[in-house]
């Protein structure tokens, strides 16, 4: 999704010659695809996932900490200024995230 936006965004700003994929692309998510193949590759040569068990907190930790850097630094009445619209987006965001993930525990019977 990430990369789609990056490809959009530099197609209307073609003419301007300020666009760099390498700034658009969050190197975060290379990242996370070199830590997933690690991982994989590890637990398919016999490494114990016990050993990955600190590496699953800390990524929880660090979740927890960027969502909590995302909303201290909104600011509720701009948001209100705004109007009905973010906030409708937000709720529509939340209630389809919910509804999806209670929907895929439900049938992996997680749930």
């Amino acid at each position: 999704m990430t990369l789609v936006l990056a490809l959009m965004q530099m197609k209307k700003n073609k003419n301007k010659g300020q666009f760099s994929l390498k700034q658009a692309f969050p190197t975060f998510i290379l990242y996370f695809i070199l830590a997933a193949i690690i991982s994989t590759i590890a637990l398919h040569f016999g490494v114990g996932s016990s050993l990955f068990a600190f590496l699953k907190e800390l990524s929880k930790f660090f979740i927890v900490m960027a969502m909590a850097a995302i909303g201290l630094k909104s600011n509720i009445i701009q948001l209100i200024k705004t109007g009905g619209k973010p906030i409708l987006l937000g709720a529509c965001c939340w209630a389809g995230i919910t509804v999806v993930s209670l929907t895929l525990q439900h049938l992996l019977a997680i749930w």
